[in-house]
This record gives structure tokens, sequence and C-alpha cells, in this order.
């Protein structure tokens, strides 16, 4: 019986016991799911952090590729970290190409010394940049600190700006404000000189009707012929002094072209040139006058002719581009003329739109200058520059009309 009572307890014990097991498992079971629950919370919460870190990351990248500035990250010991895409078109290089090694290797070109070009970060410093020439680009280089978020410099930034077309308007500004100095200085002395050359002929015609010997007729004949020669010469100098006027409208560039093409196509022919011309696949309109803009592109076509006494190459592009990489909405129209000739002395470009200087003989060295003041008139832009296989090649940029419905006349 005692037996009995004992094994009793014994199972009231064991009861009790799994009872207890029981609850404790249970609240396991809970802690479990909660552990578990707050670790897929976790789980939600680090992925998405993950993915705002990598929106994050792309959008700063997306900002990166954005500029029209090149933009390079170095070490403090001048290792390429990256660079941007506009940074990888000024220097033409690709940033797996390039990433680890010292920066110097993208101005290989720049005359620098070997000291600079180790600590070039020293050498781009400054409020106003330095410039450099690299592939047939001007840019003006920039260097600041790199800093980490605890405001330690742990590398340097440089950014590179495009300064080429601004060098090239720059050129033609100053060049206009020279050309409008010496025209009014030119149209002074002209007329000045134009009275007595006047006097100088009347007197030497009455002269003549009284001389008899052939050899006293032949020396005034002379005279009226040296002053006729230099009252043309001042024709030709007031024609360029006088400032155009044109008659804008808008008008079809490749119509116009084609005009001056059929015009001066047996020329160019006759002295053996070959005529390669591209036009853009689009029809390119552009707010001009007419008639100045044919004697544009006549006189560069002839220039460009006379350039090749032996016969070569004469190349015609038409093209729509934008007016910069920031405002892509406006284009300018950009015809560019490339011939086979011998070129120009680099000496000679900066002089190339010069009154009176010309490479030919017996030239009056107008024509070009005459074409830069119409460009100028019509607000664009004129550039001349060696072509790297040889030649020349001349650049002619002229504001594009987009609105086809806004233009009120087309010819």
């Amino acid at each position: 019986m005692q037996d009995l009572s004992l094994l009793q307890k014994t199972f009231e014990s064991f009861n009790k016991a799994t009872a207890e097991l029981e609850r404790a498992y249970a609240r396991l079971e809970e802690r479990f799911a909660s552990l578990n629950q707050e670790l897929e919370d976790k789980n939600v919460e680090l992925l998405k952090t993950i993915e705002e870190k990598e929106q994050t990351k792309n959008y700063l990248q997306n900002i990166l590729e954005s500029l029209i500035n090149g933009v390079i990250v170095t070490d403090l010991e001048g290792r390429i970290q990256t660079l941007n895409s506009c940074a990888e078109a000024f220097t033409d290089v690709r940033l797996a190409d390039v990433s680890g090694r010292h920066i110097s290797i993208l101005f290989e070109s720049m005359p620098v010394s070997d000291w600079q070009m180790i600590n070039l970060s020293e050498y781009f410093k400054g409020e106003s940049g330095h410039k450099v020439k690299i592939n047939g680009r001007t840019l003006e280089i920039f260097c600041s600190p790199f800093k980490s978020p605890a405001g330690s410099v742990i590398g340097n930034v440089f950014v590179l700006r495009d300064m080429t077309r601004i060098e090239k308007l720059e050129e033609m500004a100053k060049r206009t404000e020279k050309f409008a100095a010496m025209g009014e200085m030119a149209a002074n002395i002209a007329h000045e000189v134009r009275n007595p050359l006047g006097s100088i002929e009347l007197f030497a015609s009455l002269l003549l009707k009284n001389l008899t010997e052939a050899k006293d007729r032949e020396r005034v004949l002379q005279i009226i012929s040296s002053v006729k020669n230099v009252d043309n010469k001042i024709s030709n100098l007031l024609l360029f002094t006088r400032r155009p006027s044109p008659q804008m409208k808008v008008i079809r560039l490749h119509q116009i072209m084609k005009e001056v093409i059929d015009f001066s196509e047996q020329i160019i022919e006759q002295a053996g040139v070959e005529l390669l011309v591209h036009m853009d696949q689009n029809d390119i309109l552009i707010s001009a006058d007419a008639e100045m803009i044919k004697q544009v592109f006549l006189n560069i076509i002839l220039n460009a002719q006379q350039a090749m006494p032996d016969g070569g190459k004469l190349t015609i592009l038409t093209r729509l581009t934008p007016k910069s990489l920031l405002e892509t909405r406006e284009k300018i129209a950009e015809i560019i003329f490339q011939d086979a000739g011998p070129g120009i002395p680099s000496a000679d470009i900066s002089r190339i739109f010069d009154p009176f200087f010309s490479t030919k003989e017996g030239g009056s060295g107008l024509g070009l200058a005459i074409v830069h003041n119409i460009i100028s008139e019509h607000n664009g832009s004129i550039f001349v520059e060696n072509a790297p296989e040889g030649g020349m090649i001349v650049n002619v940029s002229l504001p594009a009309v987009l609105d086809r419905e806004t233009a009120m006349e087309i010819v």
C-alpha cells in the first residue's frame, strides 16, 4: 500500500514536471517566434538600408556622370580612384585602364618638370586653375582636397573644365574688337587719301591731253594706272570697314550650299580638285542673309581650291550640334571645309583673318576679313586650324532655327 502511494506521488511529480516542461517549451516557442520575427524585421530593414545606399550611390554616380566637367579622384599618393565619363572623354582613357595608376599618366604631354608631375595637386591648386592642352582640347584644371566624413584629407579631387570653345569665342571677340578699331582708322585714312588721289588723276588726265611725246605720255599713263590701282585698294578697304547689314530670313542651309557648289563646280573641276560633300540627314534651317552666306562659302571654297594648285580633295560637312553640353535644346549649324593643301604655318594662324594679310601673291588680304565680319554680323563664329593629317580646316558655326512653326518665311 505504501509502495502504491509512493508510485502515485511519483506520477504526480512527473505530471507536474511534464506540465512545467510543456509551459517552458511553449514560452520557448513564443520566444523563438519573437526572435524569428525580429530577425525577419532586421533583414527587411537591412535590405531596405542596402537598397537605399545603392540608390544613393547610383544617384550620386548619375550626378557625377551628368556633370559637363571632368572629375578625377585620387588618393594622397596621386593614384587614380575614379573618374567620370566626361574626364574619360577629355583625356581619351578608360577608368579600367588607369585605375590605381598615378594621375600624371593623363598629362604626359604637359610641359611640366618631373617633380611637378609627382605633386600635381600642388601644381593645379589655385583660384584660377591651370590651362593645359590635351587631345586638341584646352582644359582648365582645378584641384581641391578630398576629405573623409571625419574631416581628414584622404585624397584629391581634380576638376577639368573644357575651355576650347570659350577660348575660341574670346579670340573671335578680341579679333572683332580689333577689326572695329582698325576699320574706323582705315576709313578715316582712306577718305583722306582718296581726295588727293582724285586730284592727281584729274591733273594727270589733263596733262595727258597736252603731251605729244610717246615717252611722256607713257609716264603719265603709268601715273594714272597707279592711281587707279591705289583707288581700287581703297575701295576694297572701304568694303572691309563698311559693316554689313544682313537682310535676315529663314533659309535652307543645304539649298544655299548646293547653289554655291553648282556655281563653283566648273572652277573646282578644272583645277583637278575632287569635291566630297557630306550633308546632315536633317534639313537645317538658319536665319541669315542668303547672298552674304553664299559669299562666305564661295570665298572659302575658292581659297581651298587655290591652296591645292596640283589638285586634291575638298571635303564639305554640315551637321547640327548642341550649343553647349549644358544646353542641348539649342543647336548650331556647323559647316566644315577641309582641304588637302599644305596648311598654314602655325605663326600665321592667328593672323589669317587680319586685313591685308595674305599668303597669296597679289592677294588683297581682305577676303577672309570680310568673311569674318559677315559671320560676326550673323552672330556666328569662324575658326581655322591645321588638320592632323595635313591641310586646313575652316569651321563656320551659325545659329540654327529649330522651331519650324514660327519660321515666318523660308527661302
